[in-house]
């Protein structure tokens, strides 16, 4: 049985209304094992582990990771938090859980170890990234590295990383293509590209932080599958930027030989309850590691097209994989996206 983790930027969540209802389906047609969300928004840490149990009991899932009723939740210095939660019968490991808050970042990384059925425990994390200043976000992605790969071991994290990928397909490309080279220039641009001082140079996505979460050992799971590409924002009205995958679950290569599927969830709860989609990766606890693979992006094997969808079956990574290739959905939609 495989373990479903889920990334969710929950937009502004203060709790229910018409549309968390929507979000609130959302999460549950995901089927998480573990869940990662971020914007709890609370003026208070106290506030925000009061939201992040509020919606732990409403979809069935865990938060507390401690006898003494300590939340899985991390403060942001902004309102801004993000937290874990987890299902029934995965439990954390005692005195691992970590918030890293204040001066490590812009918002906040929740970070814990849980038993999930495998040979060692899995560090799972939430993280939401700088979304005006790309020199910050380069900046915590050193510190994103070290929290999830000292001490090395499988972990798994998920989040807003407001910017996009820099990994690359087996092709060597860019799996991430630049959406904003071709765009007139606009103010909230500049949180987004870099551009030296030749006017007649065109502007281009900031990958520094990125590259800098790839080269730490936190691979892309989308590039690493090599799945059709799917924007994960750009369907919710007043974002400037157009279709972009910001959301992400990056893991250590420890995770590689695991790593059965990825997908985006587009439904229409989905598409309603946040303006960010929620992200799944599932992970065969069998095929975890205690050493580190090799990330060696799988080639599609085959395209096809079916009523403005694309499809493609994805070999699983990794020595050892013997799960069968897994079908993704990628769907083509218009619209523009937020930070």
């Amino acid at each position: 049985m495989t373990v479903c983790f889920t990334t969710y930027n929950l937009l502004d969540f203060t709790g229910w209304d018409d549309r968390t209802d929507s979000l609130r389906q959302a999460i549950i047609e995901t089927r998480p094992d573990v869940l990662a969300v971020q914007e709890i928004v609370s003026d208070t840490p106290a506030g925000a582990a009061r939201l992040l149990r509020q919606l732990a009991d409403s979809l069935g899932l865990l938060s507390t990771v401690d006898t003494r009723g300590t939340a899985a939740v991390a403060s942001g210095q902004h309102r801004y938090h993000v937290g874990l939660l987890w299902r029934p019968g995965i439990t954390p490991v005692p005195d691992t859980w970590r918030a890293f808050e204040g001066g490590d970042f812009h918002h906040a990384l929740a970070r814990l170890q849980l038993d999930v059925g495998a040979r060692e425990p899995v560090t799972f994390a939430s993280y939401h990234a700088d979304p005006f200043r790309p020199a910050r976000r380069f900046d915590e992605a050193h510190r994103v590295v070290a929290a999830l790969t000292r001490p090395s071991g499988p972990a798994a994290i998920g989040g807003d990383f407001n910017n996009v990928s820099a990994d690359l397909t087996a092709a060597g490309d860019f799996y991430d293509p630049d959406p904003y080279t071709h765009q007139e220039w606009y103010g909230d641009l500049l949180y987004q590209v870099e551009w030296n001082d030749d006017p007649g140079t065109p502007h281009h996505a900031d990958r520094r932080a990125a590259q800098a979460l790839h080269r730490g050992g936190l691979v892309d799971t989308a590039a690493q599958l090599d799945v059709p590409w799917q924007p994960t924002t750009g369907h919710w009205p007043g974002d400037p930027f157009g279709p972009r995958r910001i959301d992400m679950i990056r893991t250590t290569r420890h995770l590689l030989p695991a790593l059965a599927d990825y997908r985006v969830l587009r439904t229409p709860a989905a598409r309603t309850g946040s303006d960010h989609l929620p992200v799944s990766i599932d992970l065969e606890p069998s095929l975890i590691s205690s050493q580190p693979a090799t990330p060696s992006p799988r080639p599609r094997r085959a395209t096809a097209a079916h009523g403005g969808t694309s499809a493609a079956s994805v070999n699983v990574v990794g020595p050892g994989a013997h799960i069968a290739g897994t079908l993704i959905q990628a769907h083509r939609i218009d619209g523009i996206r937020a930070l």
